[in-house]
């Protein structure tokens, strides 16, 4: 994440009840994203997501089952309610989990219990080459329909997880050969960020039986996974709205400063001056370093000097550390 978009993220527009405006996060994406097969007390993992995210953010789950980022598709994302309501949320980012049913087109149907894909490309009059060129240019409209919004959010595609279920003419070999390869490609090109989740969300314990969908704790772990995408610092940390005493002193004067090498000390920046409510420090690359609960005027200790942003509600600020 560069400064733009860490800007970006600080053009924020949702009041929340601590005080601090939300970066909005878009969980676009299939029946993985939507929860598919979790009972109502289970979380998804966008809702792990909001909670590993903290109250600066806003996370929305626009999960549809059984959706395809393939146009043509009789069960397209492009026909979804969801995608029109993923983009009416104005999303400052956006989380892309589509292709796996995409890898339908490409099972000969075989090993299922009907023999036959209604999917396939060559009973839709497709050839593979023709097929695979028009789907690139889907993924890729895809991510430009959301990277063309006025908040230009920052996008992240996800190569997809280990799936497998022939009777659902899904298999992992077309999801490794055909379908990640394609969403790589595309996203490598049009430089947005990339997030495999097949490499990281790799253990048969984290999916129920159907070896798609993941269960209560995998829906935590991708959560965790993604949110250390978004927050590499962050992972699945305390939520935001809990302070943490350990990181932040009080201070009255200016005079209980002292320039440390190995703690330095971030004090009365113009944003903590007579702010109250939860501040966020990152690096110059935009790389989240920590949180805490700012009261007025507070010491921060950040462990290293250098240079940070500050992002304390709508003021975000450059600060140098001695």
């Amino acid at each position: 994440m560069d400064l733009r978009q860490l800007t970006t993220i600080a053009a924020i527009s949702i009041f929340t009840a601590s005080g601090a405006f939300a970066t909005k996060v878009a969980c676009v994406g299939n029946s993985i994203t939507f929860g598919y097969g979790l009972n109502w007390d289970e979380k998804t993992y966008p809702q792990n997501l909001q909670i590993m995210l903290g109250d600066d953010f806003e996370v929305g789950n626009f999960g549809h089952s059984g959706m395809m980022f393939h146009k043509k598709s009789n069960e397209s994302y492009w026909t979804s309610p969801k995608f029109k309501e993923a983009y009416e949320f104005q999303p400052d980012i956006v989380v892309i989990e589509l292709g796996t049913n995409d890898s339908k087109y490409f099972h000969d149907g075989a090993g299922s219990s009907t023999g036959y894909n209604y999917y396939a490309y060559d009973s839709k009059g497709y050839s593979r080459a023709d097929l695979l060129d028009e789907m690139k240019k889907d993924y890729e409209a895809l991510i430009d329909t959301f990277a063309h919004q006025p908040q230009a959010p920052t996008i992240y595609a996800t190569l997809q997880p280990y799936a497998n279920n022939w009777d659902w003419f899904i298999t992992d070999s077309v999801i490794v050969n055909v379908i990640n390869p394609l969403i790589k490609e595309v996203a490598t090109n049009k430089g947005v960020q990339l997030i495999d989740l097949h490499e990281s969300f790799n253990k048969p314990e984290w999916l129920l039986d159907d070896n798609v969908h993941p269960n209560a704790n995998g829906a935590y772990e991708l959560a965790a996974i993604i949110a250390k995408s978004i927050r590499p610092a962050s992972g699945n940390e305390t939520p935001a709205n809990s302070s943490n005493s350990a990181d932040i002193s009080s201070s009255s004067s200016a005079n209980n400063v002292s320039d440390n090498e190995e703690t330095g000390i971030l004090h009365e920046t113009t944003a903590l001056k007579t702010y109250t409510g939860d501040v966020s420090i990152f690096d110059l690359n935009g790389n989240y370093i920590k949180k805490v609960y700012a009261n007025g005027s507070l010491d921060i200790k950040i462990g290293h000097k250098g240079t940070f942003i500050v992002k304390a509600g709508r003021n975000t600020q450059k600060i140098i550390l001695k």
